[in-house]
């Protein structure tokens, strides 16, 4: 079973940040695409996408990458281990997610993510600008976190244990097997299905009320106590739903980084539709 992490990561908003760019040992990172980002972003951001984070393996198209390729990415953005990360997206902290389980996988503990989308930081009259800023390379030293990180072979000597529950935050189709990607549709036996869209508000692309995510979860068994295992296709928006939970505090959680397109097309793994 996994070790409870006792810190967590922090949600900030555009006053925060607007007090806060210029702060020594803070780093803002753009998870947007490269693209996005070369328009224009947040002043003092780098440029973290997914596909700097994230690799073709074995036949599935999104693994976390290598320890040693984490090292160097985190060490040339100017991060070191106790950097305080600031992440941000377009819409809803998708990509931000993805990012903090890769830090907290490689044991980073001083994370912060911006409320949802950083168009409300436009929103609110901040600018943004081109300049792309000039760090100092780090010497970043990771530390596998192999709590956070969900496998095949770890589902498996789990699905009978009273203490876990399965979170998928697939669409209806996709967990119900009438959408199927691969050689089978359907759910892991057991799973609790929330749309990761769920925790958003749909107007703002904020993050719905802690009270009310907590509530969310909590009427659909996910409950601190337990140990909560998010999955989806390919591990992103899974992360999410690993993310929304690690904000709420859950001290025991983990990502299926191979998700379904690794479950859906293995013999020997039990589908529920």
């Amino acid at each position: 079973m996994a070790v409870e992490t006792t810190h967590k990561p922090e949600i900030i908003d555009s006053e925060w940040l607007k007090e806060h760019l210029d702060d020594p040992g803070l780093r803002i990172v753009d998870t947007r695409s490269s693209y996005d980002y070369g328009k224009g972003h947040v002043r003092n951001a780098v440029n973290i996408e997914l596909f700097d984070i994230v690799r073709s393996w074995g036949g599935l198209p999104a693994m976390c990458i290598l320890q040693d390729k984490f090292e160097r990415l985190m060490s040339s953005k100017g991060i070191d281990n106790d950097t305080k990360v600031v992440a941000y997206d377009n819409f809803g902290g998708l990509f931000s997610a993805r990012l903090l389980w890769t830090l907290e996988h490689f044991g980073h503990k001083r994370i912060m993510v911006f409320d949802g989308s950083i168009k409300t930081w436009r929103d609110a009259g901040n600018p943004f600008v081109s300049t792309v800023p000039q760090v100092s390379a780090t010497d970043y030293r990771a530390e596998h976190n192999e709590d956070n990180l969900a496998t095949k072979e770890w589902i498996l000597d789990h699905l009978q244990d009273q203490n876990v529950r399965y979170l998928d935050v697939r669409r209806g189709g996709e967990y119900s097997g009438k959408v199927a990607f691969g050689k089978r549709g359907g759910h892991i036996p057991g799973a609790v299905h929330i749309h990761w869209l769920e925790g958003i508000d749909p107007k703002t692309a904020r993050f719905k009320p802690i009270d009310e995510l907590r509530s969310m979860y909590e009427r659909n068994g996910l409950t601190p106590d337990k140990e909560i295992v998010a999955y989806c296709w390919m591990g992103l928006r899974a992360s999410h739903g690993y993310m929304m939970l690690r904000l709420l505090g859950y001290p025991k959680v983990r990502t299926y980084d191979s998700s379904w397109s690794e479950w859906g097309d293995a013999e020997g793994c039990a589908v529920e539709k």
